[in-house]
């Protein structure tokens, strides 16, 4: 296995601090990390409490098919695995956290963006549109296994789609295909399938 040689700090080069209805007064007080790009929406569910509200993340304007919506910068190296961060090589350690309102991206089997992530060349980390290009005030919503192998938090998918796999634990658990028919595939998760025992 190749191994990533990627650095990257221990603290994120600009403090961020994960919006929530509660810490922005249901989203009044909630400033974009890109502003001209996407923002996070706060809903409401049944109930009243702070575990009623779900969030997403929604296009501030059309992208056309794989274009280039942001680069990836204010990362940190993610102290362990967890269902916030992102993983980026074959190793243990090889995950980091987004630090921005990217963290907001809802999975989806369909997903209308992919997260690229080049081997050994974090400067071209990138969120891109996907094949059909995505629509202002549509979800920015990715593909979770098209980046993570073996998921710290599995859960049951009702994204909707008509692929939908029901259950997202991560690449580890998918055939090659399945993972293809979703869109991008980073290196690192084709690397750990080709050398996966069967």
């Amino acid at each position: 296995m190749t191994k990533e040689l990627v650095s990257l700090p221990a603290e994120p080069p600009v403090a961020w601090t994960k919006p929530t209805s509660a810490n922005t007064k249901g989203g009044k007080l909630y400033k974009p990390t890109h502003s001209e790009l996407f923002k996070v929406v706060f809903e409401q569910n049944e109930g009243g409490d702070e575990e009623s509200f779900s969030s997403k993340l929604v296009a501030l304007e059309d992208f056309p098919p794989n274009s280039d919506i942001t680069k990836l910068t204010n990362l940190s190296r993610a102290p362990v695995k967890a269902y916030s961060s992102v993983q980026h090589g074959v190793g243990p350690n090889d995950h980091f956290e987004l630090n921005s309102d990217l963290l907001f991206m809802n999975h989806s089997c369909a997903p209308s963006v992919y997260v690229a992530l080049p081997p050994n060349r974090s400067s071209e980390w990138r969120v891109k549109a996907g094949p059909q290009g995505i629509q202002r005030g549509q979800d920015m919503t990715f593909f979770y296994p098209s980046t993570e192998w073996d998921m710290a938090q599995g859960f049951d998918c009702n994204c909707g789609a008509t692929n939908c796999l029901k259950s997202i634990r991560g690449a580890k658990y998918l055939s090659l295909s399945e993972l293809e028919e979703r869109g991008h595939v980073n290196e690192h998760i084709r690397e750990m399938k080709a050398s996966q025992k069967e």
